[in-house]
């Protein structure tokens, strides 16, 4: 009886190692947690910005006042007749 008792205490120890040592252990599964914290949060970053896209989209589509838009702002285009004016800030003179 007495050598049940001490194999159980020996495992349980082998156990308890197991348990709390970073390889597989409790460390580890912090860290892992962490990690999976992390990529959730950017995938709803990156969700939060396919529906801005797809809004952006979906108005490109269907209005010609949106496409005008997003031609004079990221294209810089401009209508038959219209001057462009850029204005840049004055160079640092030394």
């Amino acid at each position: 009886m007495k050598w049940w008792a001490i194999l159980l205490l020996i495992l349980t120890a082998l156990l308890q190692i197991r348990l709390w040592s970073n390889d597989g252990g409790i460390a580890e599964l912090r860290q892992l947690e962490t990690k999976v914290a992390e990529q959730k949060q950017a995938n709803e970053m990156l969700r939060r910005r396919n529906a801005d896209l797809r809004k952006q989209v979906d108005a490109l589509r269907s209005s010609e006042a949106a496409i005008e838009q997003y031609a004079r702002q990221h294209l810089e285009m401009i209508k038959p007749g219209e001057t462009f004016y850029r204005f840049t800030p004055p160079r640092n003179s030394r």
